[in-house]
């Protein structure tokens, strides 16, 4: 019976439905029927047992701050992977989670894909958690993962790219097709899969969304094109060609990488350049990039000698 007269989800959704008279809207483009309507949005998802990553953490917070709870204090060691995907909130929680452990955070800035521009402050933000004088921060800048022409291109992509230093081990120069129609790029998807598997190497092709993804697995098998779909973090990677939604990409590694449809719709915003350094950069040995009717300017800037066009 301990706590059971606490209602912690409704405090909750009492707090987001007061929280534009804390000014929490005041330097951002959300109206305040905007932020009611997201505030509704939640509230269904809950009942119906679901809970998105932006509300758990602050959700748990209050929980701890209601029940009186302080964290475990047994725990001495912490280790984050991954820590480019966090923003200083979550790790604030996580810190005040475990008061007396030490922390070892790890990541790569340059591959956001979910805190996007945000990871660029979150080095500052994240060293105001910890005493500056038991802080010891090490940039690791050799990359090993690809071949020197694959990691030049890549880090290319990056505005803060010339800290990366590529390993010395050479490969072809990545190539970008541009074609003036999807049926035309299929033609190019399927003679580089020839490329590819004669040489010996796994092919993933990667497109921006789960639903970009089943598209074109869809247009593959359509022409007979053998491949396995990858729709969760949780399935495991099959032999031969796979299609692969970007979001599930981080951390993995290729042989060959294909980029579906890197075309100025997909990507166009600033705050994609990590998303496409992170795809381009899971690929080891070949590097190919298809789009139609055009190119991303996310790829403009990249000098060319560091790939070759047809």
């Amino acid at each position: 019976m301990k706590n059971r007269f606490l209602n912690v989800r409704g405090q909750y959704v009492s707090f987001l439905r007061d929280a534009p008279k804390f000014g929490i809207l005041a330097n951002s483009d959300v109206s305040e029927a905007e932020w009611q309507a997201s505030v509704d949005e939640f509230v269904t998802e809950f009942k119906d047992r679901q809970l998105t990553m932006a509300d758990a953490t602050p959700y748990l917070h209050l929980y701890d701050l209601m029940t009186g709870r302080h964290g475990e204090r047994n725990m001495r060691y912490v280790f984050v992977d991954e820590i480019q995907d966090y923003t200083p909130y979550q790790l604030a929680y996580l810190k005040a989670s475990f008061p007396k452990a030490k922390f070892t955070l790890l990541g790569d800035l340059n591959q956001a894909i979910f805190t996007k521009a945000d990871s660029h402050t979150l080095m500052n933000d994240t060293s105001k958690l910890f005493d500056p004088d038991k802080t010891r921060v090490v940039q690791l800048t050799q990359s090993y993962r690809s071949t020197a022409q694959v990691t030049d291109f890549t880090k290319a992509i990056l505005h803060s790219g010339q800290k990366i230093v590529a390993f010395n081990r050479q490969g072809p120069l990545p190539s970008i097709r541009v074609r003036q129609t999807e049926a035309e790029l299929m033609t190019a998807l399927a003679a580089q899969l020839e490329i590819n598997d004669a040489a010996k190497q796994t092919t993933a092709v990667i497109a921006k969304t789960l639903e970009d993804a089943e598209a074109i697995y869809e247009q593959m098998r359509a022409q007979g094109i053998a491949a396995t779909l990858i729709r969760s973090e949780n399935q495991r990677l099959a032999s031969g060609v796979l299609v692969v939604p970007s979001f599930l990409a981080k951390g993995l590694e290729f042989d060959a990488v294909i980029v579906w449809q890197a075309n100025k719709a997909n990507f166009n915003r600033e705050d994609e350049r990590e998303l496409m350094y992170t795809i381009t950069s899971r690929a080891m040995h070949r590097l190919t990039i298809l789009a139609s009717p055009d190119l991303s300017p996310l790829l403009a800037e990249i000098p060319s000698e560091l790939y070759t066009q047809d």
